[in-house]
């Protein structure tokens, strides 16, 4: 179990109800929320990427048949560096990203609910939480390390006419596997 600066730990147990305890609490471990996130960037990274290229090409096929406009030079050389710059503008964004998150993200699990609480810059809180009953899915991606990340997958109003469901994760887990199997023994094969 992590142990949490005091900031963060009074954050967490102003969420707790009466009686509730923290069976396990983590924040996700800023290299590993950084692989996950540059997944999920991967596919616009090679978009911008094949652009860039295809790009190049043009302006070395301009280059080679002498073609002496020079404003669709510049606009060429202009859209190659501004694709070349978006290529890797994700991969900036993640890297910057991710440690804030790992700083300011708990995930914690209790005897009722499983919760995640982002404390944003300007001190606001967002919390969600996921009881037992509310868990539809759970998946587990795991890396050789034995890190991961978990996928809830839940369903609000379960049992009425009006179900909502969402997808959230916990990030960048260590030792993944045990926080999976801990979630199913408490709150059951989802």
């Amino acid at each position: 179990m992590t142990a949490l600066s005091p900031h963060l730990q009074s954050r967490l147990d102003r969420e707790l109800d009466e009686g509730e305890s923290v069976r396990w609490v983590a924040q996700p471990i800023a290299r590993v929320l950084k692989r996950d996130l540059f997944e999920q960037v991967r596919a616009l990274v090679y978009l911008f990427g094949a652009f860039t290229v295809m790009l190049l090409a043009f302006s070395i096929a301009e280059q080679l048949f002498d073609i002496t406009e020079e404003d669709s030079l510049v606009t060429l050389y202009a859209l190659t560096v501004a694709c070349f710059f978006f290529s890797f503008a994700p991969y900036i964004g993640v890297v910057i990203a991710s440690k804030r998150i790992a700083q300011n993200t708990i995930y914690a699990v209790t005897q009722k609910r499983a919760i995640i609480l982002v404390v944003h810059r300007n001190q606001s809180i967002s919390e969600r939480d996921y009881r037992g009953d509310e868990l539809i899915h759970l998946a587990r991606k795991e890396y050789p390390d034995g890190t991961g990340s978990i996928t809830f997958e839940s369903a609000r109003g379960a049992g009425t006419s009006v179900q909502t469901t969402s997808r959230h994760r916990f990030y960048g887990v260590e030792k993944v596997l045990e926080v999976e199997r801990m979630l199913r023994d408490q709150f059951g094969d989802s």
